[in-house]
């Protein structure tokens, strides 16, 4: 998981970066602050989540209690998707065609 950290920035977040301004807007990720990930990489696990509960409450359990308790209730119960998969753009019409076959 340290690993995974200390390179998020220049493996996931450039792209990300790239997609975003692409499209002329700018991503802002609070939750990657740096006191944020400090505070989180010293929490212990079992404080962070809870796979006693189902998918989409008991992972990412801190942040799922903070969405809620922002007023995002509907977004602190979604499961977690990757952000290719999150807009669904692999599958097209009734979910048959994939996105590539459809060019």
């Amino acid at each position: 998981i340290d690993l995974d950290v200390q390179r998020i920035a220049s493996r996931n977040l450039g792209r990300d970066d790239r997609v975003v301004s692409d499209n002329a807007k700018e991503a802002r990720y609070p939750f990657l602050a740096a006191n944020v990930v400090r505070l989180l990489s010293g929490t212990p696990l079992d404080r962070k989540m809870d796979m006693r509960y189902p998918r989409g409450v008991g992972d990412k359990l801190l942040l799922r209690l903070l969405a809620h308790r922002l007023g995002l209730v509907n977004a602190s119960t979604r499961p977690k998707r990757a952000i290719q998969f999150g807009a669904r753009t692999a599958k097209m019409e009734s979910g048959q065609t994939k996105g590539q076959d459809s060019l």
